[in-house]
């Protein structure tokens, strides 16, 4: 049975290493992982080892499933107490109550109805209709400049290129620190099989592991990784 190390900076979600599996064509491999982030979910039951060495903590397992209690009683039929059916004499009394207040209501509305609205603004004529229009105008050019503008740079594709380059160039150098920092980590990829770099934010780490180890595959992305197991399984003539 071959072991495998994956090297991850991403968050991953517990149907992944179904996936890997698959990919490896392998459903008994072993997987060890060392992550910078989490799993999405509680993965114990999926991997082998899940090594968390960034921040964050792992997820908590979940809680069984309670049994669904079985009641063999039946509910018995519903009872209305006599004291909870109104009395007819208390129903026209309520009735001639509610009557003079709905009478005063609907006087309330009539007077408002008849009431005069207010008189609306005049609106601009002349040379001030001219000169609220262009004011009006000149402040939306200047939202519309300054919302868009800054939104265009920061999404056009060289900025985000650099950005993305800097940001995993940074990960990667952290990340690789904290693989060398740790000796639990160390010591589960030193018995794997083949070690996989899965993103951008674990190259670093995989390369610098490939120059130290020179007898243990460390590739970048699964379909490499398949090609080194079938070559291990393959027959030597």
């Amino acid at each position: 049975m071959s072991n495998v190390v994956l090297l991850s900076t991403r968050r991953l979600p517990p149907t992944y290493f179904d996936q890997v599996r698959e990919d490896l064509g392998d459903q008994n491999i072993t997987i060890d992982v060392v992550g910078w982030v989490a799993p999405s979910a509680w993965v114990a039951d999926k991997v082998n080892t899940f090594t968390l060495i960034g921040p964050g903590r792992m997820p908590a397992e979940p809680a069984p499933e309670p049994e669904p209690a079985e009641s063999t009683d039946e509910a018995p039929d519903a009872v209305i107490a006599p004291e909870a059916v109104a009395d007819p004499e208390a129903v026209v009394a309520d009735e001639a109550k509610i009557a003079p207040a709905a009478a005063e209501v609907a006087a309330a509305g009539a007077a408002a109805a008849s009431t005069p609205a207010a008189a609306a603004k005049p609106r601009p004529t002349g040379a001030k209709r001219v000169v609220k229009a262009v004011e009006w105008r000149a402040r939306k050019a200047r939202k519309v400049a300054g919302r868009m503008l800054p939104k265009a740079i920061k999404t056009s594709a060289p900025v985000k290129f650099l950005s993305g380059n800097r940001a995993n160039k940074d990960l990667g150098k952290t990340y690789w620190e904290r693989v060398l920092s740790r000796r639990d980590v160390l010591t589960t990829i030193d018995q794997a099989d083949v070690v996989i770099a899965l993103d951008a934010g674990a190259i670093w780490a995989g390369w610098n592991l490939g120059q130290r180890k020179a007898g243990t595959p460390v590739v970048l992305g699964l379909p490499a990784a398949r090609r080194e197991l079938d070559m291990m399984k393959a027959p030597t003539t």
